[in-house]
C-alpha cells in the first residue's frame, strides 16, 4: 500500500497558508511561465496571451466553485444561496474547464478597456471587440503546458486526500493506508504539526493521487513534443481524448457509503456526463486540426507580433 500522507497547514504570522492552495497557486504560476516561455519563443503577442490568460483564470476559478455547488452541492445550495460566491468553500475539476471555456469564449467577443484614470489606478469597462479574436491557437499553447501546471493542482488533492475512493484489499498496490494509524513516520516538522507517513488499517483508492500518476506521464509525452511544430489544435485534442475516458474510468471508484458522497445523475457522476462531452469535444477537434492542416494555413500566425521595421541606414559624413 502507499502510505497515507499527512501535510499540515502552514502558519506564517497571523495568515494560514493552507498547501492545497499553495500548490494550485505554484501550478498557475508555473503554468503562465511556461506558456509566456513558448509564446514568446514563437514571437506571439504577449500581451493578447496575458489577456487570454486573465479572462481563462478568472472564469475558471468561478466556475470551478459555482458548477462544484450547483451540481454536487444543491442541497446546500438552496440552504445557503450565498454559497455560490463564497469561491473559498469548494472546487470542480470540470467545473473549473467549464469555467475557463466560457472566459475564453466572452475573450473571444470582448475585451477590457480603462476608462477613466483615478490616480494611480485605471477603471475599467467592457467593450465588443470591433474584430473577434481566434481562441484555438491559444487554447493550444495554453494545453501543451496545462498537464505541467495541472500536476500541481492534482498534488494538492492527493495532500488533502479531497478525493477518497472505494475501499480496496489490503494488498492492492494503489491503494492508500486510510484509517487509524499503525506506524507513522515524521518527514519535517513545522511548528505543533509535522509532515508524516502514517500507515493506516483501512485501506483506500485515493482519486486525487491516481490522478495525479497519470497526469504526470501525460505531461512527460507532451513535454517531448515540445520542439516540434505541431498543427493548431493538436494539444487540445490529444489532452481532451487522454484525459476524458481515464476520468471517467476513475469515477467508477468513488466512495459512495458516506453522507457527503457525489450525487449520481442516471448512474453516472457529474464529471463522468461532463467526460463524455469532453470526448466528443476531443472528436471535433480532431476534424478540426484535419481542416486546418489540410488549408496550410496557421491560425496561430495571427497572434505573431509585426516586426519593427528596420531603420534607415545612414552615411558618415566626410
Amino acid at each position: 500500500m502507499i502510505p497515507y500522507i499527512h501535510v499540515p497547514d502552514f502558519a506564517l504570522g497571523p495568515i494560514t497558508l493552507h498547501p492545497f492552495g499553495l500548490l494550485v497557486a505554484l501550478g498557475v504560476i508555473i503554468g503562465t511561465y511556461l506558456a509566456t516561455r513558448r509564446a514568446r519563443q514563437r514571437g506571439l503577442d504577449l500581451d493578447k496571451l496575458n489577456s487570454f490568460i486573465t479572462w481563462m483564470l478568472v472564469g475558471g476559478f468561478l466556475g470551478g466553485h459555482m458548477l462544484d455547488e450547483i451540481f454536487y452541492h444543491p442541497d446546500e445550495l438552496l440552504r445557503r444561496p450565498w454559497s455560490l460566491i463564497l469561491l473559498w468553500e469548494g472546487l470542480s475539476s470540470f467545473g473549473g474547464f467549464i469555467g475557463a471555456f466560457i472566459g475564453i469564449v466572452l475573450w473571444k467577443y470582448f475585451e477590457i478597456v480603462p476608462t477613466a484614470r483615478k490616480s494611480t489606478f485605471a477603471l475599467p469597462r467592457f467593450r465588443r471587440r470591433s474584430v473577434t479574436m481566434p481562441i484555438l491557437p491559444l487554447a493550444d499553447l495554453i494545453l501543451s503546458v496545462f498537464p505541467v501546471a495541472w500536476i500541481f493542482g492534482r498534488s494538492g488533492c492527493a495532500v488533502v486526500h479531497d478525493h477518497p475512493g472505494a475501499h480496496a484489499p489490503p494488498d492492492t498496490l494503489l491503494a492508500v493506508a486510510y484509517g487509524h494509524p499503525n506506524r507513522v513516520t515524521k518527514l519535517l516538522t513545522i511548528g505543533k504539526d509535522a509532515i508524516e507517513l502514517r500507515w493506516g488499517n483501512a485501506p483506500q483508492f485515493d482519486l486525487g493521487l491516481l490522478e495525479l500518476m497519470f497526469t504526470i506521464v501525460l505531461a512527460g509525452l507532451i513535454a517531448l513534443t515540445w520542439r516540434r511544430k505541431l498543427t493548431a489544435g493538436t494539444y487540445v485534442a490529444v489532452t481532451s481524448l487522454a484525459y476524458a475516458p481515464v476520468r471517467f474510468a476513475m469515477d467508477f471508484l468513488r466512495v459512495r457509503d458516506i453522507d457527503q458522497a457525489d450525487p449520481r445523475y442516471g448512474g453516472l457522476t457529474p464529471a463522468q456526463w461532463a467526460c463524455v462531452a469532453l470526448f466528443l469535444f476531443g472528436l471535433v477537434i480532431v476534424k478540426r486540426v484535419r481542416d486546418i492542416k489540410a488549408s496550410g494555413k496557421d491560425p496561430l500566425d495571427l497572434f505573431i507580433e509585426t516586426p519593427l521595421p528596420p531603420e534607415p541606414a545612414t552615411t558618415a559624413e566626410s
